[in-house]
């Protein structure tokens, strides 16, 4: 026993670190012997680790030469691992990193494949060197058994948190993953994915760009993975000592993704010792900066992975600070010591999945921010690209054709997106617009434009984009919205709207994927776009007398002056931001003038420096807007004050009255809502038949100004007492009259007067206190007399009908208003506002 251990540490001292990608397996494949288990105490370990940095940094006397950080990937938050317990992994089984193992030029197998064009020299034999191989064979080496036979759920989910080999919890861990290669042989991926595998890293290949350095369960493993939907990523064994080779290996890697979306990027794996280990740690900077910005030019996310020794004691350059390159760090422990920030960990090179033969390596994803496991595959990775602006972090770096656009799980807004078509497609564009808080949609944008509003904190809430040129015919376009609270919506395509209007609900990110004329959707095509009917979004301005026009008012506010007696003598009316097809049409009723014809969108309607007084208004919708929309109005109008609310092209205001408008109120309403208030008399019109007109006489204000057909007449909320009414009709087409009587304080019932006569009382100072109408002769036959009165302490009272009391008796409550209405026998009349009638 101690002479073994004499032996594995002896070997330790020499190589040194910790296993690479895909470990698992070789040994049994190459020698078919088993490694015997040797079991070394915690204290050996860390004597042995020691030793092995120190001999190495003899070996490297290279000095931590400082170099500028790349730029330009995809950002990766990184995360610092807690330390636990440094225990490591025994070589247990026949186990070894079959990812170091690049091939040695499988010539049977891949001589009737064509080489890539950038490699026409046959390649030489490569034979690894590294901790695990020496001259091609492997090196069997010891490791610290950490594994406590009695824990049966080592390196599985108790209770929602991830365990290790000792029932600890591994503090950090998010999802699980394997990397494999084709020493894992034939995997079954279903049987993979239901052993609780969150994910995979699948070697592509090792070496340059040459074929036969391919690894020959790629295609295969890489296609299971997006057919059953489990996220990828890749990596890719290096054998680089400079930067020419650094390039070869990084064409390698593109050859191989093209049309294909790792969504946890490819790695680059550092560890072998005769070729990348032997150059000094600036040149490995080097290195990695060369093949990682080629690769993440293509829009992939770029990291490296290497042992722990290898990431403290050759990957000082500072090129390794660079955030964006994500970290995966191996290091066969209870827990990875590591110091410095890393995505993923390494744990084991024996683990047992469900589905593979023998054993595999296992990794934990540690970082906080999640990889874009939304990527979805696509032909071509170049045929368009986009960026988002994002609130806090201003433009992201652009990412291509079938990624994430965007931040998800932050609650941010995306503000803003610009796209562009790739170079060497011919005739073919892109025009994309948004609809934008508060603003709604904006005009098409195109090729690299922005689209949205940087610096204004408002958010995207819906996109539409469409190809253009004429290439356009041989793709389609598909995008799909992540919203808050929804998040993915469905894909939609070729101009169709995505997102949502109408909820106030911020995109947060955007993906789209361009594909061949007739290709099946990335994903589900329902619940693509979710709408909602507003009640705003009309804007309308008044030119008044003495002060012309005035500011723009929205939704529903009052527009013009009220209260001075100005004139209106023109106005304009706007949609700010429709959501559908569609426009505004308004006409008005001039003095002198009558119906001027109609105008649209922003137009003036009425006349400016004439001195006329504009006296009605029609306003109505078209198009999709008339189908999703009302639109209601009311007016403002010198005696008569504010009239009902008309609708969708009905008059508001009057006409042979002579009377001005001085205010107007505008508003959208979804089609079929309630209206915004009353919708009794909105027009008076003194050619129409069966006018029913009155008028009352108020405390402090006299005789006050004529109401019509269900508009107010008197004073409300002035605490003002009616004393007097008189009443009558106008433009009767039938016999006979109107009658009505009033209850007066310290007097009681009155006798019935007629036809504009007065009832109640006049310098007397008395309240009325309740009323009754009613009709006489044939207009009684033909018609009801609606009525019901504004009560000092209980507002407005109910509406009752032909000679039924309104108001109170014995309570001492003033009369304040009056609304009257004449209703066709037979139909319905107003209602609302419970009892008619109080008494004591």
């Amino acid at each position: 026993m101690h002479k073994l251990l004499g032996i594995g540490l002896s070997l330790c001292l020499i190589l040194g670190g910790s296993l690479g990608p895909a470990s698992t397996g070789y040994a049994a494949d190459i020698s078919g012997e088993e490694i015997a288990t040797v079991e070394v105490s915690e204290q050996s370990q860390d004597i042995q680790e020691d030793t092995v940095q120190s001999e190495t940094q003899n070996e490297d006397a290279e000095p931590d030469v400082q170099e500028s950080d790349a730029s330009g990937q995809e950002q990766q938050t990184q995360q610092d691992a807690s330390g636990e317990q440094e225990i490591t992994q025994p070589a247990e089984g026949t186990t070894e990193s079959e990812s170091t193992e690049p091939e040695k030029a499988d010539t049977a197998e891949t001589a009737d494949t064509e080489v890539p064009e950038t490699q026409k020299t046959e390649p030489e034999e490569l034979k690894e060197n590294s901790f695990r191989y020496q001259n091609g064979e492997p090196v069997h080496q010891p490791q610290v058994y950490s594994r406590a036979a009695s824990y049966p759920y080592a390196w599985e989910k108790v209770n929602g948190k991830y365990m290790n080999s000792i029932g600890q919890v591994i503090e950090g861990a998010t999802k699980k993953g394997i990397d494999v290669s084709h020493h894992q042989g034939t995997i079954d991926w279903q049987k993979v994915k239901n052993d609780g595998i969150d994910f995979a890293i699948i070697r592509c290949g090792y070496g340059g760009n040459y074929t036969s350095y391919d690894d020959r369960q790629w295609l295969r493993n890489v296609s299971e993975c997006e057919r059953l939907g489990i996220p990828y990523g890749v990596y890719l064994y290096s054998y680089s000592e400079n930067t020419e080779d650094a390039k070869s290996e990084a064409a390698h890697v593109l050859r191989l993704l093209e049309g294909h979306n790792p969504a946890y990027g490819v790695y680059y794996d550092l560890e072998d010792e005769n070729t990348t280990g032997t150059v000094s740690n600036t040149t490995i900077g080097t290195i990695a900066k060369t093949f990682c910005d080629q690769v993440s030019a293509s829009g992939y996310k770029v990291g490296i992975y290497a042992s722990k020794y290898w990431w403290q004691y050759k990957l000082t350059s500072s090129v390794f600070k660079n955030e964006k390159w994500s970290k995966w760090v191996a290091q066969y422990n209870t827990s990875c010591t590591y110091e410095g920030t890393y995505d993923m960990w390494q744990c084991t090179s024996e683990g047992s999945v469900s589905g593979i033969n023998g054993f595999v390596d296992l990794n934990f994803w540690m970082s906080d921010s999640e990889p874009d496991e939304n990527a979805v595959s696509v032909s071509d990775r170049n045929i368009i690209s986009g960026s988002a602006h994002m609130q806090d972090y201003g433009w992201l770096n652009s990412v291509k054709n079938g990624v994430q656009i965007g931040v998800t799980g932050e609650s941010r807004r995306l503000e803003a997106f610009k796209l562009s078509i790739g170079s060497g497609y011919g005739d073919l564009g892109v025009r994309y617009t948004s609809f934008v808080e508060d603003k709604g949609w904006q005009t098409y944008a195109a090729g690299g434009q922005v689209s949205g509003a940087t610096g204004q904190n408002r958010a995207v809430q819906a996109v539409k984009i469409e190809l253009t040129g004429t290439q356009a015919k041989n793709y389609d376009i598909y995008y799909r919205a992540h919203v808050q609270d929804y998040g993915w919506l469905g894909w939609a395509k070729n101009g169709a709207a995505a997102g949502t209007t109408g909820y106030e609900k911020r995109m947060e990110a955007l993906q789209i994927a361009v594909v061949p004329k007739g290709s099946a959707a990335p994903g589900s095509t329902s619940n693509v776009y979710k709408e909602k009917a507003v009640t705003g979004g009309v804007g309308y301005e008044t030119h008044m007398q003495t002060y012309g026009w005035r500011a723009m008012t929205l939704n529903g506010a009052t527009g013009g002056v009220v209260g001075e007696s100005k004139r209106m003598e023109a106005f304009k009316v706007d949609l700010l931001y429709p959501q559908y097809s569609g426009d505004v049409e308004y006409r008005s009723y001039v003095q002198n003038k009558g119906w001027l014809g109609w105008v649209k969108n922003g137009t003036m309607s009425g006349t400016s420096g004439q001195g006329l007084r504009m006296e009605a208004v029609q306003i109505r919708l078209t198009g999709e807007m008339a189908k999703k929309y009302d639109i209601y109005y009311r007016v403002h109008t010198q005696d008569f004050g504010w009239l009902g609310w008309a609708k969708n092209g009905a008059g508001a205001g009057s006409s042979g009255y002579s009377r001005r408008i001085e205010g107007i109120q505008i508003k959208l309403v979804a089609k079929g809502a309630a209206a915004p208030g009353s919708t009794s008399g909105a027009f008076k019109d003194r050619t129409t038949i069966q006018n029913v007109v009155y008028q009352a006489h108020m405390q402090d204000y006299g005789w006050y100004t004529t109401a019509f057909n269900g508009s107010t007449g008197g004073v409300t909320g002035a605490a003002k007492r009616m004393e007097a009414l008189k009443i009558s009709l106008e433009n009767t087409a039938y016999t006979g009259g109107i009658q009505y009587r009033a209850h007066v304080q310290n007097i009681g019932w009155q006798s019935w007067k007629s036809n504009g006569a007065v009832s109640g009382t006049e310098g007397k100072k008395l309240r009325m206190e309740a009323v009754q109408i009613q009709l006489t002769g044939e207009m009684a036959k033909k018609y009801d007399i609606y009525y019901r009165v504004h009560v000092q302490d209980y507002g407005w009272l109910g509406w009752t009908k032909n000679g039924a009391k309104a108001g109170t008796e014995g309570l001492s409550r003033r009369m304040e208003g009056i609304q009257i209405q004449l209703v066709e026998k037979g139909k319905t009349g107003p209602t609302g506002g419970g009892t008619a009638f109080r008494t004591k």
